[in-house]
């Protein structure tokens, strides 16, 4: 008799806790499926942010924007000047030692403005004029002030921007000018790089090679990169012969002292700029065909003005 009520106390307890099981299960899952949630709560601890912090986030956090960072700048003065390739050897007098203080200068200069602020072009981009149009097979010099100060559109050469820039209003007068000449076949194209005329020999050449990011002639004065570019022109003058300069504005029209009018072609006018027409009409002048004529007269390949 005792054997059969220890039998059923047994029986009656292992249903007990069969049941007491089935009951547990589902809370058990509920643990489960949260863990994932208290595992993420942990991280979000981790990061510690106050709540105000992420729906306000501090005004100095770096916003969004198409410019590009600072960057990291060439890492040796050899390695800056390598960049001039073929032009290196009739600059040697200004870049190399002895003589190359001023340009030591312009390379620390570079260097701190690179890597503290935005400056344009990029720094693969500084020579680019140069680079395209090597110094054997120039046939025309154009100069310019300084590059665009505005984002995406200094790629150094003067007075051109990248085919993704709007085309700026000056390069939209020469333009103009280019087809109002009609010894001149030119359709005006959809972008304003310039690319073309430079592989042709028409060395696009800025006065001041650098701007800092929307500060026009920001780099006129502390570069020492007239000293420079005055060395280039008056080297392409005394070295080359049968070069025509195209001088645009009073800035550029000063560059004249630096130029042997009797073994060049020195063609003068107001700058392209909307803002010199009240000096006169820069798109009435034949200066593109009368180019090509004292090309043509001395044996030299014509310009083809068409942008590709």
């Amino acid at each position: 008799m005792k054997q059969r009520v220890l039998d059923n106390f047994v029986t009656l307890k292992r249903k007990k806790t069969s049941e007491d099981t089935k009951i547990a299960k589902p809370e058990v899952e509920k643990i489960i499926k949260k863990k994932p949630q208290n595992e993420n709560q942990k991280v979000e601890n981790k990061i510690n942010l106050p709540k105000e912090t992420i729906e306000n986030p501090p005004s100095n956090l770096p916003k969004e924007t198409n410019e590009n960072p600072p960057s990291k700048f060439y890492p040796t003065y050899s390695s800056f000047i390598e960049t001039l390739e073929t032009w290196k050897d009739p600059l040697k007098d200004y870049i190399l030692e002895p003589n190359n203080k001023n340009m030591l200068y312009t390379y620390n200069f570079l260097k701190k403005e690179y890597e503290n602020k935005i400056i344009f072009p990029p720094k693969e981009n500084i020579f680019k004029a140069f680079q395209i149009t090597k110094y054997s097979e120039i046939k025309v010099v154009i100069i310019g002030q300084d590059p665009y100060p505005n984002p995406g559109d200094a790629m150094g050469l003067s007075f051109s921007v990248n085919k993704s820039q709007r085309i700026p209003q000056s390069l939209l007068n020469i333009y103009k000018c280019l087809e109002k000449d009609n010894n001149i076949q030119f359709k005006k194209p959809l972008h304003g790089d310039l690319t073309s005329w430079a592989e042709q020999g028409v060395f696009l050449l800025n006065s001041t090679l650098t701007v800092e990011c929307k500060k026009a002639n920001s780099h006129q004065k502390n570069s020492k990169w007239n000293l420079f570019t005055d060395f280039v022109i008056s080297k392409i003058s005394s070295l080359k012969k049968n070069i025509v300069f195209l001088l645009w504005g009073n800035f550029a029209i000063e560059k004249k002292k630096l130029i042997d009018g009797k073994k060049h072609l020195i063609i003068t006018n107001i700058h392209p700029s909307p803002l010199a027409q009240k000096k006169g009409d820069f798109t009435i002048s034949k200066q593109f065909s009368e180019c090509n004529e004292y090309l043509k007269k001395n044996g030299i390949k014509e310009i083809n003005w068409q942008i590709q």
